[in-house]
C-alpha cells in the first residue's frame, strides 16, 4: 500500500508521543522535571540574634560626658574636704617657725607661736558642692540616654559642665593667689585639695567640650524591630500552572 501523495512505499502510521506515567491518586501531579526539582528541600534558613543597629554618635558621646563629669563631680566634692595650701612663715635668718596657716575650702586655720590656733570657716566649699551635685544629676541624665525623648538633657549637661567648671576653676586660683605673697622668711605648699580640684577643673572643661559636640548632631530615630526570619514553607503555597497534556493525534488514514 503506497501514499498517493508520497512516492515510494508508506511506512505506517507515526508511533504517538511517550506520555508521562500516571500520578498516584490522592496526590497532586508533579510538574515536568526540567533541571531541578521544585520539590528540592530548601537550605534552611539561619536563626539567631537579629543585627545590631549602628550606634548613635551622639548617644556614644553623651555617654563619655556623663562618665567624665560624675568623676569630675566627685573629685570636686572629696578636694574641698582637703589641705588645698599651707603656709609657713619663719624668723628671717632662723628656723624657728613664727605661725602657720593652712586653708581648706570649708575652713581657714592660723597659728601663732605660743598660741592656740585660730578656724574660721569658708564658703568655697558651697558653690563645690552645688556644682558637683548639679553634675552628678545632669551626668546620670546623659548616662540614661534620655535626650531623644527630653532634647533638653543636653542643655543640662552644657549647663552642669560650665557651673562644675568655673566652680572649680575658681577655688583652684585662690590656692595659686595664696604662693603669690611668699617672701624670704614664708612659704606655701599646695596641698592634695589643690590638686583634686585642679584636675575636677580639666576634666569637667572635658565634659563641657563633649556635650557641645553632641549637642551639634542629632539624635537618631529608634529604628524599627527586625520581623524574625519565618521558615520555608514545604509545599508550594500558590497554584502552579502545568503545561497542557499533550493530545494523541487521531492515526492517518489513506
Amino acid at each position: 500500500m503506497t501514499d498517493p501523495t508520497q512516492s515510494g512505499p508508506y511506512g505506517g502510521q507515526p508511533a504517538p508521543p511517550a506520555q508521562p506515567p500516571a500520578p498516584t491518586p490522592g496526590w497532586p501531579t508533579p510538574p515536568p522535571q526540567q533541571g531541578v526539582s521544585p520539590y528540592a528541600t530548601a537550605p534552611a534558613v539561619g536563626y539567631g540574634r537579629p543585627p545590631a543597629p549602628p550606634k548613635d554618635p551622639a548617644a556614644v558621646l553623651e555617654r563619655v560626658s556623663g562618665g567624665v563629669l560624675i568623676l569630675a563631680a566627685l573629685l570636686a566634692i572629696g578636694g574641698s574636704f582637703a589641705v588645698l595650701d599651707k603656709s609657713v612663715a619663719t624668723v628671717s635668718g632662723g628656723d624657728s617657725v613664727v605661725y602657720t596657716t593652712v586653708a581648706k575650702a570649708w575652713s581657714y586655720s592660723t597659728t601663732n607661736l605660743g598660741e592656740p590656733s585660730q578656724s574660721v570657716t569658708q564658703l568655697y566649699g558651697v558653690p563645690l558642692l552645688i556644682g558637683g551635685l548639679f553634675a552628678i544629676a545632669t551626668a546620670v541624665l546623659l548616662l540614661a540616654g534620655v535626650s531623644r525623648r527630653l532634647p533638653l538633657t543636653r542643655v543640662l549637661g552644657v549647663a552642669g559642665s560650665v557651673l562644675l567648671f568655673g566652680t572649680t576653676f575658681t577655688v583652684a586660683t585662690s590656692g595659686v593667689n595664696d604662693t603669690m605673697w611668699d617672701t624670704d622668711g614664708r612659704s606655701t605648699t599646695l596641698g592634695p585639695g589643690f590638686y583634686l580640684i585642679a584636675l575636677a577643673c580639666l576634666l569637667a572643661l572635658a565634659a563641657t567640650v563633649v556635650t557641645l559636640l553632641g549637642t551639634r548632631r542629632p539624635a537618631a530615630a529608634p529604628l524599627a524591630a527586625h520581623p524574625a526570619p519565618q521558615p520555608p514553607a514545604p509545599w508550594p503555597t500558590t497554584p502552579q500552572q502545568y503545561p497542557a497534556q499533550p493530545q494523541p493525534q487521531p492515526p492517518y488514514t489513506a
